[in-house]
């Protein structure tokens, strides 16, 4: 008999245990967002349109030099492009570098002329192999002489 309330007691003693024991729960929320990876730029980051030694009364009649733009674009990407020239005469014509003598800049896929102050050119629908590529050409502004020219400008791609 001993026995038998020697382990009603200590039974009793691990049922109040568990009656006074505490318990807790938090919710985990998994959250997050998937976007489509940007576009690869294929072309040179560093870009250069030489137009070599030429005579200053014939750049009107210099070739237009090619400025390859090229990238490779998962299905659906959409970015917005722009051009700001490091010294603007015009929406579409840059300071060359030398009195009188000035840049512009136009897309390769239609000759169309560039603005070169910044503005966003949004290009949607992107999939595979993307060509924005533009031609430099030299543009005369009144009487030039002769000496070196040099200028730069910022090419922004901006992955929508």
């Amino acid at each position: 008999m001993n026995k038998q309330l020697i382990t009603l007691a200590l039974l009793g003693l691990f049922a109040s245990n568990k009656a006074l024991a505490a318990s807790d729960s938090s919710t985990l929320t998994v959250k997050g967002t998937l976007i489509r990876p940007p576009c690869t730029l294929i072309s040179n980051k560093v870009l250069t349109a030489d137009f070599g030694s030429l005579r200053y009364d014939q750049v009107g009649a210099a070739a237009q030099i090619d400025v390859p733009v090229i990238l490779n674009c998962p299905s659906n990407s959409a970015l917005n492009i722009s051009v700001t020239a490091s010294s603007a005469l015009s929406d579409t014509v840059a300071s060359a570098g030398r009195t009188n003598l000035g840049y512009s800049l136009l897309w390769k896929s239609d000759n169309s002329l560039i603005n070169i102050k910044g503005t966003k050119r949004n290009v949607p629908n992107l999939n595979g192999a993307v060509d924005l590529s533009m031609k430099a050409k030299l543009v005369a502004q009144g009487a030039l002489s002769e000496g070196d020219f040099s200028a730069s400008a910022v090419i922004n791609l901006d992955y929508l």
